[in-house]
């Protein structure tokens, strides 16, 4: 408990990301993955393997970018660095074992951002209930020609995560804030379109209710109703074991991953 509380107080991260909840939730997953490390390898391991794959596509590798970079728990490193002239590590806040970790790489960079760029219009809008939601339109890194390669990992259904429990703690009604998670979804995908070089999503589509025979007993949409490209890879995730929340059921999250998402299309 101390430890976690001088992690809380010394891991750099913006008030805004203290206020909407994303330092919490980023040491959540770090209890989470090590009360679920065995469960958690197979997906962690699947989804590194997407990536070094995904790679093997780039023409050129000078940049590479890492959208939710996390614990890195779900990234290649080493291998990324040893492939590229720059690993840019994106999120919104980077663990203090993060920081470690990438003292050993020269060539590694981390940007702390937001990728839905709406986080402090959402602390603004939050304080106002008729003030409308902002709509994300994010640019990070549109513009940058020496990018080769982008990876958004495990992040697109996260991405409202946050925000929309912050916005329910505040009385906002359901339907804004579902339509507020289905912007941000939407605009992740056209967003990744957007990006140069070869992008690759990776991402968990459905929570799955497994009882314990090994039964699917409920499916939910995690993703709003947005549909994918055609996946190269699908796996299922053992997110929660059986006895960790309940003796009677697991809970199992269904992930995609989409090679290079560009050479694909798409209705949303």
């Amino acid at each position: 408990m101390i430890l976690e509380l001088f992690e809380y107080l010394t891991t750099p991260c913006s008030w805004t990301a203290r206020k909407l909840g994303y330092l919490n939730g980023q040491l959540g997953i770090k209890v989470r993955h090590r009360q679920c490390r065995q469960a958690w390898k197979e997906h962690l391991e699947r989804t590194k393997q997407a990536i070094r794959t995904a790679v093997l596509d780039c023409s050129q590798r000078r940049k590479a970018v890492v959208l939710g970079s996390g614990l890195l728990l779900d990234v290649p490193l080493a291998d990324l660095a040893a492939s590229f002239d720059q690993v840019i590590l994106v999120d919104v806040v980077h663990p203090l074992s993060v920081y470690l970790t990438t003292l050993r790489y020269r060539n590694v960079k981390l940007v702390r951002a937001d990728v839905t760029e709406t986080a402090v219009e959402l602390a603004e809008a939050a304080k106002d209930p008729h003030k409308p939601l902002p709509h994300a339109e994010p640019q990070l890194f549109c513009d940058d020609p020496l990018v080769d390669y982008v990876v958004s990992v495990n992040l697109l259904s996260q991405l409202p995560y946050v925000p929309a429990y912050y916005l329910e703690k505040k009385s906002r009604p359901e339907s804004e804030v579902d339509a507020y998670a289905r912007d941000l979804i939407k605009s992740h995908l056209d967003y990744l379109k957007r990006l140069p070089g070869v992008v690759t999503l990776i991402t968990d589509v459905e929570k799955l209710k497994v009882n314990r025979a090994g039964d699917v007993v409920e499916q939910f949409d995690i993703l709003y109703g947005a549909s994918l490209p055609e996946k190269t890879e699908e796996w299922t995730w053992e997110h929660v074991p059986l006895n960790h929340l309940s003796p009677e059921f697991a809970y199992h999250r269904h992930v995609c991953a989409v090679q290079n998402l560009k050479v694909l299309s798409t209705e949303y």
